[in-house]
């Protein structure tokens, strides 16, 4: 199935030219764009009841709108053109201080890392929050064998993540990714009743909850919006993953609101994608 047309502009090249790996991961990438953007109207706003398959519209936020996970997603993916992993977590930073102002909800560990204030009741959080997984969930696709992945997963996380625990949810996200194997942590009993916090470890645990129960791509969105929180971070890691492991499938562009997303504010997405093929290819 081709990707419907409002999505054409995010492609590097047309459709037909790509081969089953592109296609694998542009699938992904707009699986993750898509999920961030349904699940900002949950974040942090209670558990809800219900999850109808729509978006809906979130206050003070344009509607359709990515949160900073999407964002800085991509200027990760942007990095991965460079040839070391040490020169792609400089590259990310620059980026990162030159697109600070358009970047949306920026969690407490980046805000921290880039010198800017902190609320209070976050101080504590900071270094262990679940950044460094969520941007570099796309970057673990590019890079099958694990030792490489761990050194340019770490590379990029520490940039702003300095917590070993932060560190390693990542690399852990990254093998669970190749592996699928989930060694699944069920949610402590009686779950998070004010939903997912946004930390690195608990993050990893409601990902692995959402793929291991989760029958579709639709269900597997709005079951991370079910369970409150951070519903944005664990909707789009959760669903790239799920569009990962199943290529042959085209039901993402079938979801009924996906055009409603705001795709036209995706900056640089054509040159982020390029720079994860060509690393998938290395």
């Amino acid at each position: 199935m081709l990707p419907p047309n409002f999505l054409a502009q995010l492609l590097p090249k047309d459709w037909s030219s790509h081969d089953q790996t592109e296609k694998t991961l542009f699938k992904s990438f707009i699986a993750y764009a898509a999920a961030d953007a349904f699940g900002a109207f949950y974040e942090f706003n209670g558990v809800p009841a219900v999850v109808p398959n729509q978006l809906k519209a979130k206050p003070n936020w344009p509607f359709g709108g990515i949160s900073d996970d999407t964002a800085l997603t991509i200027l990760t993916l942007i990095s991965l053109s460079e040839n070391s992993p040490e020169a792609a977590a400089s590259i990310f930073l620059e980026l990162l201080r030159m697109n600070v102002e358009k970047l949306r909800g920026l969690g407490p560990t980046t805000r921290a890392a880039l010198g800017l204030e902190v609320k209070a009741k976050e101080v504590e959080s900071v270094g262990a929050t679940n950044g460094g997984l969520m941007r570099t969930c796309l970057v673990a696709m590019a890079f099958e064998k694990k030792d490489e992945r761990d050194t340019w997963l770490r590379a990029l996380i520490s940039v702003t993540h300095k917590s070993e625990t932060a560190i390693q949810s990542a690399l852990e996200l990254g093998d669970i990714v190749y592996s699928r194997e989930l060694n699944l942590l069920e949610l402590k009993e009686g779950g998070f009743p004010e939903g997912i916090p946004n930390t690195s470890g608990e993050t990893l645990i409601a990902v692995k909850v959402l793929l291991s129960r989760s029958k579709n791509l639709e269900e597997v969105i709005r079951s991370a919006c079910l369970l409150g929180g951070d519903t944005d971070t664990t909707a789009a890691v959760s669903s790239a993953i799920y569009s990962f492991w199943h290529p042959e499938s085209d039901e993402l562009f079938t979801l009924p609101w996906l055009g409603d997303v705001n795709w036209s504010e995706l900056e640089n997405v054509p040159e982020a994608l390029s720079a994860l093929y060509r690393r998938a290819r290395k």
